[in-house]
């Protein structure tokens, strides 16, 4: 996997332009329950040999409802952004505070999306058709089996998996600040603001970038906590700051961003496997970050109607975004000052002696192994539409079988099939039997052949 990228021009040393902080310092302050369930049946992951965590717990489950904001609609788990026009998030600054602080310790989740395909020609007798058919067409959610962090004190103390990121004052960053576009101040649009005092904490007084003075002087493990005061003091400012702009268009997003991730690696070792299945078509592969942002629209009826998915349609279809979305450019002021990066992967550094590290003890080849057994069941059993979306779960449910378990071939007997084979060998089988016996045995040569003379070419 690759290495998240920094700022070339920024030295250990000095302060950071905004405030930053790594999960496990990122403690819950809420009463919620935790966006992750027990799995006690299911075993320890276990380390790699380039991985120097000290010790690999078993993953947990990522509850869907976990990243469901109040006033949205149903989320589902391929949901590329989550957004809601709650009017409550928009006026109190402290539940706002509380939902995208919550927010930020989700990892967003990286969708593979699986697609075979072949084509087959036709001629009516007056002309030669092409059509393409789809073989198979699935998804996988990887977000469990590759990134760690999101559940609550299961860090191995070593690798930073997680960032959080929330913009100060004057650090010379282009943000959409409350503006139409980006800049690096935030300009009200009465007076300026001074000093804001905040309800229980009455030392988070922000004045501009003073609220990084004096953390030169601390220690590594002072400065994560004086860290990690200031970006609850900035995240709690610009949430004060959304909720008192009086502008009646407007939107707070906090931004998800996936590191370290060798898709092209990954993707060229799943389509390997597929090909162990003797797949003859055209294998495509595509990515994307599911829950890649989170939105908090104001409930403006421009806003309900942009949320309203036959009204976008019906602007995209009958080109009507050349009107409204320059009208919504003019009208909405933006707040995006927050944004965590999840790693999959960190690499080698000389500094701290750490070796190539993987957020599950897995690079991208021993990821795609992991994978390759549901992935395999997938296609051959040519599953789309409908439940095509393949979890952690069901790549452990097929762990260690073999390929003719994973196909449904002969190795892969129920205890009823073997009853009924062994009263046709003893003479006692009856009519059913035979009729049974003759579809199986069908299915069984089809299968094979299948399997040994190639499927899914094009015609």
């Amino acid at each position: 996997m690759g290495h998240p990228t920094d700022d070339p021009s920024r030295s250990r040393d000095d302060p950071p332009t905004s405030s930053s902080l790594s999960l496990h310092t990122l403690e819950d302050t809420t009463d919620l329950p935790p966006p992750y369930t027990d799995e006690p049946e299911l075993a320890p992951a276990q380390p790699t040999p380039h991985s120097t965590a000290s010790h690999f717990t078993r993953p947990l489950i990522l509850i869907d409802s976990a990243y469901h904001l109040p006033g949205a609609a149903e989320i589902r788990p391929e949901d590329k952004r989550a957004a809601t026009t709650s009017s409550i998030l928009s006026r109190d600054a402290e539940t706002l505070y509380r939902a995208i602080r919550r927010q930020m310790k989700l990892p967003p989740r990286p969708i593979l999306s699986v697609r075979g395909t072949h084509s087959e020609s036709s001629n009516d007798g007056k002309k030669k058709q092409n059509n393409t058919v789809t073989d198979f067409q699935f998804q996988l959610d990887l977000a469990e089996t590759m990134l760690t962090g999101w559940e609550a004190g299961q860090g191995d103390g070593i690798a930073n998996w997680f960032t959080a990121y929330v913009n100060k004052d004057n650090d010379e960053m282009l943000a959409y600040r409350g503006g139409r576009l980006r800049s690096r101040a935030h300009t009200p649009k009465s007076a300026k603001y001074g000093a804001i005092a905040l309800e229980d904490d009455s030392d988070a007084r922000l004045i501009g970038a003073d609220a990084e003075a004096g953390s030169e002087s601390l220690s590594a493990v002072d400065r994560e906590h004086h860290v990690l005061k200031h970006i609850d003091a900035d995240l709690k400012m610009w949430c004060e700051r959304y909720c008192q702009d009086p502008t009646p268009v407007k939107s707070f997003t906090l931004h998800r961003h996936l590191k370290a991730f060798n898709k092209k690696t990954f993707t060229n070792a799943l389509e390997t496997h597929i090909r162990d299945l003797n797949y003859r078509g055209s294998v495509t592969f595509d990515q994307f970050s599911a829950h890649g942002s989170v939105t908090v629209y104001s409930p403006h009826w421009i806003n309900r109607l942009r949320l309203n998915r036959f009204v976008w349609w019906t602007v995209v279809i009958l080109q009507l975004w050349i009107i409204t979305w320059p009208i919504i450019w003019l009208m909405e002021k933006r707040y995006e000052v927050a944004s965590t990066q999840w790693n999959a992967a960190l690499e080698s550094d000389v500094t701290t002696g750490l070796r190539n590290c993987y957020a599950q003890g897995r690079d991208e080849s021993q990821l795609a192994a992991f994978w390759a057994p549901a992935v395999k069941q997938a296609a051959w059993t040519r599953r789309q539409g409908d439940c095509a979306l393949l979890t952690r779960i069901d790549a452990e449910r097929v762990q260690g079988l073999t390929t003719e378990q994973l196909l449904g071939l002969r190795e892969n007997e129920s205890a009823a099939e073997i009853e009924r084979r062994e009263r046709v060998n003893r003479g006692e089988g009856g009519f059913v039997d035979g009729i049974i016996g003759l579809a199986r045995g069908v299915s069984e040569i089809h299968q094979d052949y299948r399997l040994r003379m190639g499927w899914g070419g094009s015609s």
